[in-house]
């Protein structure tokens, strides 16, 4: 007979395990429909209220349920990542306007805000994301530019089917795919001031959860 664990204090969501980490999985729990952060702001800039956007940890093996933040109507929380033992989220409050990003230490339980951005300093919602190391607000792929909007402004010209895997000091290591004529991806590094490419090879980067990436 298999062992089923009962999960208590989520419902009616999904967990998938966070990149980085072994121990941890997240599931993001929505009133109604679920949406992404783009089509939740479009909700409220229609002049409708969006129901909210919550999401949830689960510690692996006993399934503890770790819910930092509440539901909140107009409320849009994104996913985490793992960064050096801790959660960083990104949160944005459409009815005050403002980007926040938090650290959550659940060892201590402990939720902390780490920055608040009006919500004017960036165009749009589309493809905004978090992304290490160090920590980043950016902007994925948009029209071959890739934006970092904090802790710095930058903009750099990239391939339009590449997404960053990792920052380290000033180098970007971006992944890019190709269909010429069989699907395959390699990794392109770009230095972070010029968008130049320092170095390309075939495959993948996949981190684990020492923090160590295989390249394969």
């Amino acid at each position: 007979m298999i062992n089923i664990i009962k999960i208590h204090g989520i419902s009616d969501c999904y967990p998938e395990l966070i990149e980085g980490t072994s121990q941890w999985y997240y599931c993001q729990e929505s009133k109604k429909t679920f949406c992404d952060l783009y089509e939740a702001e479009e909700i409220v800039k229609l002049g409708h209220n969006f129901e909210g956007m919550n999401c949830h940890l689960i510690h692996y093996p006993e399934g503890t349920v770790h819910s930092p933040f509440e539901m909140k109507s107009n409320v849009y929380i994104e996913k985490p990542i793992w960064n050096n033992g801790k959660f960083n989220f990104l949160v944005v409050n459409f009815d005050l306007k403002v980007i926040q990003i938090y650290s959550y230490e659940p060892e201590y339980l402990k939720l902390s805000i780490i920055q608040e951005l009006p919500l004017s300093i960036t165009s749009d919602c589309y493809n905004l994301m978090l992304k290490g190391y160090p920590l980043m607000l950016c902007r994925d792929a948009n029209d071959g530019i890739y934006e970092i909007i904090w802790p710095e402004s930058k903009k750099i010209v990239i391939g339009k089917t590449e997404s960053l895997i990792v920052r380290d000091g000033n180098d970007l290591y971006f992944s890019r795919w190709y269909e010429d004529p069989e699907y395959h991806e390699s990794v392109i590094v770009r230095d972070v001031n010029t968008g130049a490419i320092n170095e390309e090879f075939d495959g993948y980067l996949r981190v684990l959860p020492n923090g160590v990436y295989w390249r394969i």
